[in-house]
């Protein structure tokens, strides 16, 4: 018996039964056939979205093939589509991209915090600007404050730039670059060589420490990972150790009377010693304890050769004042020696008490000075006290 094709309906013989168990057909002339023969039931199409995120993840288009990707995934299952793989790859390689992306972001910002000459950041807010995109000069309260002990890793490596004149935690002084090392040359040597040469940037930009009080002395600097990175870059700022400043801490003679500049730089040479204070005490580095005396010792015969220079050339209401501290000053330079010779840390400790016994009496005569020649005259000044040895922050 010949089937007619699908498409035709199958007319039934006119007063003939229907087979038994099967209901009556309608007359051939309505409906659908009531059989038609075997068929192919169409597949359900492929989803879009689908094939779109698979598409745009293999074209650099990560973020949109990820979205593509995931409303495929919920509309597969309500819509009866096929694609569930690709969607599911979609998915897969787009996020595996964009992966990648933000690490390479993440190294490339941690790259940048210890290279020198990064695009400088906004002013203020924005998430601030990396630390070595801040200039010589420039005013700023870093995102990650120093520690108590004032080292330890620099976490968030960004600052917020800051007009000079509001409140800020630090002012840049100066920056340069570690050369002429291959391998990292350890931690402590780093130090030595950016305390050393911070402290000698520093003296040259604030002339006066004693206008701003106490005045600490910081820096950034690569650590072993910084230092693989390529990080050469030290970064010298300084700030007050509890506080912020409100101004700008930089000064040059054209800032100053001639007498007022040739008395402030008088002490620049003691000033720069002072910053270069170790930063193990002698009980636990005699040797470099004494190395440091000596510099004292010979900071303080400078002091004493510019202030007789000089001493002449201020007010005769403040000379006599002036006088006395080269006088205090000439009589601390053998205790300063004998420090430098010490052969333990009593001796030393020793040197150093009596080299230091007149200091209180050297503040009212540096007070009385600056008053006369008109320069402020804090009530914590002294000779120096509270100037910080230039504490460091490393990289991680």
């Amino acid at each position: 018996m010949t089937l007619p094709p699908p498409d035709q309906a199958q007319p039934q013989p006119q007063g003939q039964p229907q087979p038994p168990g099967q209901p009556q057909g309608p007359p051939p002339s309505y409906g659908p056939p009531a059989w038609s023969g075997p068929q192919m039931v169409p597949a359900p199409p492929v989803s879009g979205f689908a094939i779109a995120s698979l598409v745009l993840s293999l074209v650099c288009l990560a973020p949109l093939g990820l979205v593509f990707g995931i409303i495929a995934l919920v509309r597969i299952p309500r819509r009866g589509e096929r694609g569930k793989g690709l969607a599911v790859a979609g998915v897969a390689v787009s996020g595996t991209v964009l992966l990648l992306a933000l690490l390479a972001m993440a190294g490339a910002l941690r790259f940048t915090v210890w290279s020198a000459g990064s695009p400088g950041g906004p002013v203020r807010g924005g998430g601030g600007t990396s630390v070595f995109a801040l200039e010589t000069g420039d005013c700023f309260t870093p995102a990650t404050e120093v520690t108590r002990d004032n080292q330890g890793p620099l976490r968030n490596g960004t600052a917020e730039r800051l007009p000079c004149g509001e409140p800020h935690r630090g002012e840049v002084y100066g920056s340069f670059e570690l050369t002429g090392q291959g391998a990292f040359p350890g931690t402590e040597e780093v130090m030595k060589t950016s305390r050393d040469r911070c402290a000698a940037l520093l003296t040259d930009y604030v002339l006066d420490f004693t206008a701003y009080g106490h005045l600490q002395t910081y820096f950034y600097y690569p650590d072993r990972g910084g230092w693989a990175r390529g990080g050469r870059t030290v970064l010298c700022w300084a700030g007050r150790p509890q506080g912020n400043l409100e101004e700008s801490i930089r000064k040059d003679e054209s800032d100053f009377e001639p007498a007022q500049f040739a008395y402030v730089s008088a002490f620049q040479p003691l000033m720069e010693a002072q910053l270069r204070a170790p930063q193990q005490g002698p009980d636990e580095d005699l040797a470099a304890a004494s190395r440091w005396a000596g510099q004292m010792a010979a900071a303080y015969t400078e002091v004493v050769g510019a202030l007789g220079e000089v001493r002449d050339g201020l007010p005769e209401d403040v000379r006599a004042q002036a006088g006395e501290i080269v006088v205090i000053f000439e009589a601390a330079v053998p205790e300063w020696e004998r420090a430098a010779r010490a052969a333990d840390t009593g001796a030393f400790l020793a040197a150093i008490e009596r080299a230091e016994a007149d200091n209180d009496v050297i503040a009212g005569l540096d007070a009385d000075v600056r008053t006369g020649l008109g320069l402020p005259a804090p009530e914590d000044a002294g000779t120096g006290e509270g100037e910080g040895d230039g504490a460091g922050t490393r990289a991680s």
